[in-house]
């Protein structure tokens, strides 16, 4: 009978040792999860960071190229202005 009573507190034990040690994994995936879940909204967030900064670079370079295109266009108004007037100065100083 003692032998019976022996086997039987050596398999609570194992029991007892194995129920820890799931305790222990699963607290361990858990935690593994949790930084796993952290680890992918940082890297996602990052990932927006840089869409949304690309984003405006390019707005920032749309806005100047067409300041450019802007002021470009005035500089060849302002030349044909200046152009035309030469030439009508020419053509009164001809005709004077």
């Amino acid at each position: 009978m003692a032998n019976v009573s022996k086997v039987s507190l050596d398999d609570q034990d194992g029991l007892n040792d194995a129920y820890h040690e799931i305790r222990h994994l699963k607290d361990t995936l858990f935690i593994l999860r949790e930084e796993l879940e952290s680890q992918e909204f940082m890297r996602n967030s990052a990932v927006q960071k840089a869409v949304q900064h690309s984003a405006d670079e390019i707005q920032q370079l749309k806005n100047t190229a067409t300041s450019l295109r802007d002021e470009l266009e005035s500089l060849r108004y302002e030349k044909d202005a200046a152009v035309q007037q030469a030439v009508q100065r020419s053509a009164d100083e001809i005709q004077q």
